[in-house]
């Protein structure tokens, strides 16, 4: 197969010649920004919106990337189309554009001669998730708490995921299936390890308080699907009370944008199968991509996904 190609720092490279310094501050101390879009039979999917919430993030990290938003989306298109060829038949990639403040070699001095800025693409593994759609997924709250946003802001999707890692590792501890769903310092519900968290009270969709957790462009998604579906949607600061005693939950994120949870903490929700709410969204989402999205990830969990 042939060797996938990276944008790095103005030039498209072999992905095995992509090489960073052990200087960079994104490699030292997490000091970096990133955004990932996946892609929908090749096409990338709302690129403009994740092109406009890394910038975003590089406002708030005070990175100059160098180049425009225009530049990065062209860029993004050029490394689809160099990958084009390796991607597989069915198969589909996850676009990561990432920039860091660069190299510099004292700890407390953020100024670099220039930011690393790559664009790369890696293969969806469909494996990981596919079965959630069939059977929902569980999720387990750890003690770890998601980082307050008076000390980072949890709107900029910063590369140092450490605090995610940590309640990851602690849920799997007790469940090796399950996912995070962490809480913020006042018990509400925050976000999982690596996705949004949803969930269905009443007949309305409740979406966690934005203040506390990444907005991620596949919760805007769902919400707007629901609502096009004549369903209510409600922000708010929510407990485990109100999700003990959900009907349906969900995790959205761009690899599969969204599987149901039918378990917290051990404990069923709703009837402890997946809902119709759900299942709704999701074949809604496939009508405005084009694609059977739990289709693809099934028949693709049983074929080798490459490193």
């Amino acid at each position: 197969m042939a060797e996938r190609t990276v944008y790095l720092n103005g030039a498209y490279v072999s992905e095995s010649q992509a090489k960073v310094s052990v200087l960079d501050r994104g490699f030292r101390w997490g000091d970096a920004v990133y955004d990932a879009v996946r892609t929908f039979d090749g096409r990338p999917f709302k690129l403009q919106e994740h092109i406009d919430r890394f910038y975003r993030s590089l406002k708030y990290a005070r990175i100059d990337p160098g180049i425009t938003k225009t530049e990065v989306a062209e860029i993004t298109l050029e490394v689809l189309r160099r990958n084009e060829a390796a991607r597989q038949v069915d198969g589909d990639y996850l676009v990561t554009m990432q920039a860091s403040r660069g190299q510099v070699a004292q700890v407390y001095t953020p100024i670099a001669a220039r930011p690393t800025v790559t664009v790369y693409c890696l293969p969806l593994s469909f494996a990981i998730h596919a079965k959630y759609y069939r059977e929902g997924a569980h999720v387990i709250v750890p003690s770890v708490r998601r980082t307050p946003p008076e000390c980072v802001s949890p709107r900029a999707k910063v590369s140092n995921k450490m605090n995610h890692f940590q309640a990851e590792f602690e849920a799997k501890a007790v469940d090796p299936d399950a996912f995070a769903l962490m809480l913020d310092t006042e018990g509400n519900i925050a976000e999982s390890s690596g996705s949004d968290f949803l969930f269905v009270s009443e007949g309305v969709l409740r979406i966690p308080q934005r203040r506390t957790h990444l907005t991620g462009v596949s919760l805007l998604t769902a919400a707007e699907l629901a609502e096009k579906m004549g369903m209510a949607t409600d922000e708010g600061a929510f407990t485990l009370f109100d999700l003990y005693n959900a009907e349906e939950a969900m995790l959205t994120a761009s690899t599969y944008c969204l599987l149901p949870v039918v378990k917290v903490n051990g404990l069923a929700i709703g009837d402890g199968k997946p809902g119709p709410v759900v299942a709704a969204l999701v074949q809604a989402w496939s009508q405005m991509v084009g694609l059977d999205i739990v289709g693809q990830a099934s028949k693709r969990a049983t074929a080798a996904t490459p490193a």
